[in-house]
């Protein structure tokens, strides 16, 4: 095992001791739980101080988790709830459309599937949870481009570029922006066999109640079925559905995790 890999194993160690102890802990402890010299736990805690993992209280000198883990916390617990909430309405939108729907959120410079629902049908199509997509060649991505700023558009081409996944995929700027403002026109984005040739995809975003998109939901289907005349057809679907999870969030906002 080499040594960086062996001081990554480490920290994550002490930071999941801290955690079981539900209590900061001093360097004798967590050297005697983990069965490492002392010089060895101080000198990872150091680095883990720095980024902000963990907290050293400057009067007892004892470490506890930092803010980075409860910012970490907080994201994965809104995330969760989230696909608990819209998971209904994906059923639903399978039930509409017969195709698979699935829901997204921007990651960086990404998007990043967070759940998805599948039809019974032989032909499906399968998008692993926690997998990412481009934004220039996804339907989902489309609606998180459409929803920037011009710069940070230019921005994120400029440092991921727009490679071609297909010959369909739009590979220069200009271009790309002319999609971008059909999506905000239309209030859809479509994945026409960008990413993958046979397969078609489209979504809308959910909307926050400051009209901004904080996740994409939509339906991917093999083109024999999602034909561009079933376009208009599917597109309302998704739009429809979109916008009762806006309504309901915003109604019922998602539950904050719950602290000491």
């Amino acid at each position: 095992m080499s040594e960086t890999v062996q001081s990554v194993e480490r920290a994550l160690d002490i930071i999941n001791t801290i955690v079981a102890a539900n209590r900061s802990l001093s360097v004798g402890e967590l050297s005697q739980a983990m069965g490492l010299a002392p010089s060895t736990i101080h000198r990872i805690l150091q680095t883990l101080t720095v980024k902000n993992y963990v907290f050293q209280d400057p009067q007892t000198k004892r470490y506890d988790i930092g803010p980075e883990i409860v910012d970490i916390s907080s994201a994965l617990y809104l995330r969760y709830d989230l696909v608990r909430r819209v998971r209904p309405y994906l059923q639903e939108l399978v039930e509409v459309t017969g195709e698979t729907a699935h829901i997204a959120q921007l990651y960086g410079t990404t998007a990043m599937y967070l759940s998805q629902v599948e039809p019974f049908s032989m032909v499906r199509m399968f998008t692993t949870p926690g997998s990412i997509a481009p934004l220039h060649c996804s339907d989902v991505g489309k609606v998180f481009l459409a929803d920037l700023p011009t710069a940070r558009v230019d921005e994120i081409v400029r440092k991921t570029g727009l490679p071609a996944r297909t010959p369909h995929t739009i590979t220069d700027e200009p271009a790309l922006l002319a999609e971008l403002l059909c999506v905000r026109t239309q209030g859809y984005a479509v994945d026409d066999e960008e990413r993958e040739v046979g397969v078609r995809c489209l979504s809308a975003g959910i909307l926050n109640g400051a009209g901004k998109v904080i996740a994409a939901i939509g339906v991917a289907g093999p083109t024999s079925r999602m034909s561009r005349g079933r376009i208009e057809q599917v597109s309302e679907a998704v739009i429809g559905m979109a916008r009762r999870c806006a309504d309901e969030l915003i109604r019922q906002p998602m539950a904050e995790p719950v602290g000491d």
